[in-house]
């Protein structure tokens, strides 16, 4: 029998990190307004895929892309010299970003997310021409 595997790119759409709450009269609810449309974002994508669900043990493999903020860019639109680093590391705490991909595949993906045994995943700036997002790997394991 073939593994499950699901190849997902989610464009035009900033990462968002699923962390702290706040509470508010009614209850908890997510700090950050962003996680809700990341999640159905991602959610809308597996589905798209139109695999079988995982029901066992996999592994997911995410690779986020951010804007680069417009203070390290020239004129021209490049990064300038002081700021040409790939990878993200002043914003978005990779494990929060990766909690609230994994919360948006569940039940879309795979049954639920504590089937996610391995877990890999970076964090970038989009290259000139690239849209934010990430490109997400979820393989059933043997």
């Amino acid at each position: 029998m073939d593994c499950i595997r699901y190849e997902i790119d989610i464009q035009g759409v900033e990462p968002a990190p699923q962390g702290s709450k706040v509470r508010t009269r009614y209850g908890m609810r997510e700090a950050s307004k962003r996680v809700g449309p990341w999640r159905d974002a991602v959610r809308s994508e597996a589905l798209a895929a139109r695999q079988p669900l995982i029901e066992g043990a996999c592994k997911v493999t995410a690779e986020f892309r951010f804007l680069r903020p417009a203070s390290h860019l020239t004129a021209k639109g490049l990064a300038s010299k002081a700021y040409r680093q790939q990878y993200t590391v002043k914003r978005n705490d990779i494990d929060k970003c990766c909690r609230s991909t994994l919360d948006g595949l569940s039940g879309a993906a795979y049954a639920d997310d504590c089937l996610v045994v391995e877990l890999h995943s970076t964090q970038r700036y989009c290259v000139p021409g690239e849209r934010p997002g990430a490109f997400v790997t979820v393989e059933e394991l043997p």
